[in-house]
């Protein structure tokens, strides 16, 4: 039991350890993330690196004579370069980044030129190295700022001296009752926001941006069709084309209980129970893909028509200086006692591109 006194009123007292001894099928992300260290404004921003590509795809389509090329993409080309269409190598001349223009030599190193198919893809294979040449001209790529805001999550505790007087059935202390129930409810609005949030600020009221909101570049549209196997390949595929996998990480398909049991349905008719076994039905917690084995994430904060894959080492919760969840008693208002729980956090979503949404799935 707690003694709440006059000396604690006004004080702050984290509650951060109790919030983390929740149960992890409330606030799944969140008991699995923790809380990294603190932002000390309510813009947090960091930089990312990314390479340059190597491929791009034709704005058109060109004849075995042309010798100007249109792509989408210019970035990832440059002269003295070997670049590839289907089975034909081509020489880079020139790059006009401007009208996204490559002027080649067709047919290079005796290979066949072939017709440029509209979207087909123009891939870059490497320089073409010279015997006792100058030092090529560098390039650089910027580094890119990304940033997210932070939010604040609240509620408040009022008691009444009538019901701290009258016994509560299997409750000995009615205002800490409250309150562990507030943390409950504040757990799950940060893992909800986490998910679902969506950027906005207007003076001092902010949401910050969840992880729906920040996947851009893998995200496959099911149109209505049922979860299958090949699905989660397919998306995981995009991903490694991404570079995703390249440098390990902690990957994890998330999704809520609708899809939950689709997972748990995928190829169960290979599953082998021993004789002695006298349980049925199978549950999976486990995915193993062409692109690696996956922990399964129940979380029932996503939309029953989703599924993500998500690299959990890319992901920070974290919460502004000083304001990590915590306890503030604020005493006697009347014939009644108050007290608030704050915290202020925000959502660190690192290489957006690492991550995949499924979507629209039946």
């Amino acid at each position: 039991m707690t003694i709440y006194t006059a000396d604690m009123i006004g004080k702050k007292f984290s509650i951060v350890d109790e919030l983390m001894m929740l149960n992890p099928h409330q606030t799944p992300l969140v008991s699995r993330l923790g809380f990294g260290e603190a932002v000390t404004n309510t813009t947090h921003e960091w930089f990312e690196d990314a390479m340059f590509s190597f491929e791009s795809t034709a704005d058109g389509a060109f004849l075995v004579s042309d010798t100007t090329i249109k792509v989408v993409d210019a970035e990832p080309f440059r002269t003295e370069q070997v670049i590839r269409n289907g089975d034909e190598l081509m020489l880079v001349t020139a790059v006009n980044g401007a009208t996204k223009e490559l002027t080649v030599v067709r047919g290079h190193a005796s290979t066949t030129a072939e017709p440029i198919t509209s979207g087909g893809k123009i891939e870059v294979m490497f320089v073409e190295g010279q015997e006792g040449r100058d030092a090529r001209q560098a390039r650089y790529k910027k580094r890119v700022k990304k940033s997210n805001i932070t939010q604040i999550f609240d509620d408040t505790i009022e008691v009444t001296g009538t019901a701290q007087s009258v016994t509560q059935y299997g409750i000995s202390d009615i205002y800490e009752n409250e309150k562990q129930k507030k943390q409950v409810e504040l757990a799950l609005q940060l893992e909800k926001a986490i998910i679902n949030g969506i950027l906005y600020e207007d003076g001092d009221k902010r949401l910050m941006k969840g992880i729906r909101d920040y996947i851009a570049t893998n995200v496959t549209n099911a149109s209505n069709a049922a979860l299958t196997i090949d699905m989660i390949n397919d998306l995981a595929q995009q991903q490694y084309e991404k570079g995703a996998f390249n440098e390990g990480g902690q990957f994890a398909i998330m999704v809520g209980a609708k899809q939950k049991r689709k997972l748990s349905k995928l190829d169960e008719n290979k599953i082998i129970l021993p004789r002695a076994d006298d349980t049925r039905g199978s549950a999976v917690d486990r995915i193993v893909t062409d692109f690696g084995e996956f922990d399964i994430m129940l979380n029932n904060n996503l939309r029953p028509d989703e599924l993500l894959i998500v690299d959990t080492n890319r992901i920070k919760i974290r919460p502004l200086k000083d304001r990590d969840f915590f306890h503030k008693y604020l005493g006697d208002k009347g014939d009644y006692v108050t007290g608030m729980l704050v915290g202020e956090y925000t959502l660190e979503f690192k290489q957006e591109a690492a991550h995949g949404r499924l979507h629209n799935l039946a």
